[in-house]
């Protein structure tokens, strides 16, 4: 779907409330081109350069020929100019989630693969812009995208929400990232809801599979309209625990089944996340996380009695 302007606001507002501070590094599920919107929006890009403390211009290419699919998506031009020129202009070291070889590009099937040792949990921000609806294993896309995340770590997701029915395989509600966030105990920085506005007419080759099996289509269906929208997230990593999938159970549910807590933990332990070092089950990473826990308080006592020491021979 690209890189556009919504995604580029979006990206200054996080980085005016603070976020993206230090080594910046992305990770683009799926390498993004530079929509037209951005490539008219010399202005938008001139004040991100600002925020981010950029000193040279960016020089946009001119916008490239497309045309609109599945109702009200553009598709860019194979010339449409790559987003990862853009992220290093800004600053951020860059790499991408592919299996088409572009530079930069690590190759991952999201269906099976895991995430590289080397890349888990480098990445100050990770984007999702009209990936993973082209993926059927979900509960796979998104552990890797949790896993590249670092601690503190950014993802942002803007993927199709209604309509675009020939476009992916899945369209997604906000419930599933409510369940996501809370499964992992993400916190949540920014939702937004963009709406086409103008319906268009169910697409012909939807209509043709309906009539093969349904000849006497009613009249309604003929006549109605498909509006496409898109659901923007923002959400940050703010906890070193292994991924636990969404699981779509009311807050406060509780079970006997020992596997299911076991596997969603988060989720059926109560204040899982108040002490996640000692509630994370052994062979889910807890032992993992309270080994870190160990090490990160010794840092502290060590760096407490190093001062103490120097105030002592001052």
């Amino acid at each position: 779907m690209g890189f556009s302007t919504r995604d580029m606001e979006l990206l200054i507002r996080l980085k005016k409330d603070g976020y993206f501070t230090g080594g910046l590094s992305v990770v683009e599920i799926g390498a993004q081109q530079l929509s037209n919107t951005i490539l008219k929006a010399p202005e938008l890009v001139e004040e991100a350069g600002r925020i981010f403390g950029v000193g040279q211009p960016f020089e946009l290419a001119k916008p490239v020929e497309s045309y609109l699919i599945h109702g009200h998506t553009e598709h860019l031009s194979t010339s449409a100019p790559f987003a990862r020129d853009l992220w290093k202009w800004l600053g951020f070291d860059y790499a991408s989630i592919d299996i088409d070889g572009s530079p930069g590009s690590i190759a991952l099937d999201l269906n099976y693969d895991d995430v590289p040792r080397k890349a888990k949990g480098k990445y100050q921000l990770v984007t999702n812009y009209g990936t993973t609806e082209h993926v059927a294993n979900q509960l796979n896309a998104f552990k890797v995208i949790h896993e590249l995340a670092a601690l503190g770590g950014v993802m942002i997701h803007n993927i199709p929400a209604q309509g675009m029915i020939n476009h992916g395989l899945v369209n997604y509600n906000p419930k599933f990232f409510w369940m996501l966030a809370r499964s992992n105990g993400y916190k949540w920085l920014y939702m937004g809801l963009d709406m086409a506005g103008v319906g268009y007419p169910i697409p012909q080759n939807i209509m043709d599979m309906l009539a093969a099996s349904n000849p006497d289509i009613p009249a309604p269906l003929r006549d109605s309209r498909i509006a496409d929208g898109g659901l923007v997230v923002a959400m940050q990593k703010v906890f070193d625990t292994p991924y636990v999938a969404p699981i779509d159970v009311q807050t406060g549910t509780s079970t006997d089944n020992p596997s299911l807590k076991r596997r969603y933990w988060t989720v059926f332990h109560p204040d899982a996340f108040a002490k996640p070092w000692l509630a994370a089950p052994m062979d889910c990473g807890g032992l993992k996380a309270r080994l870190a826990r160990l090490k990160d308080l010794r840092s502290k006592l060590a760096r407490r009695i190093a001062v103490a020491f120097r105030l002592s021979q001052a």
